[in-house]
């Protein structure tokens, strides 16, 4: 029988590991890191932060987010301009085109549909 799979207290996480980028850098790379907590079949859990920094992305995945804190300023392929700010939830739909730059260093807790 499945469990319920619970990360305690995602926001003063500090186990945290540096892992690959989530989009293309647009300068330097910001620093990026992770705690998976629940991975099966196409879905993927946990809490993610970043650096302040731009990335260009090109999402293949849809995904739901969470911000816990920060500041992110999302600009579309089409000029659509959205920020989040710390206790705004969005969905980055799979096809979505844009970049992606961290006002404020950002940490989020997520869902990742990859198929």
């Amino acid at each position: 029988m499945p469990e319920i799979s619970i990360q305690k207290q995602c926001a003063g996480l500090t186990d945290l590991v540096n892992v690959e980028s989530f989009g293309e850098p647009i300068g330097d790379l910001p620093l990026q890191t992770d705690n998976g907590f629940y991975s099966e079949g196409n879905m993927i859990c946990g809490t993610w932060e970043c650096d302040p920094g731009k990335l260009q992305l090109d999402l293949d995945v849809t995904e739901f987010c969470h911000l816990l804190e920060g500041h992110w300023k999302f600009v579309s392929e089409s000029g659509q301009v959205s920020e989040v700010k710390a206790g705004d939830s969005w969905v980055f739909p799979r096809g979505w085109k844009g970049t992606a730059e961290v006002i404020e260093k950002v940490r989020k807790v997520y869902m990742m549909i990859t198929d």
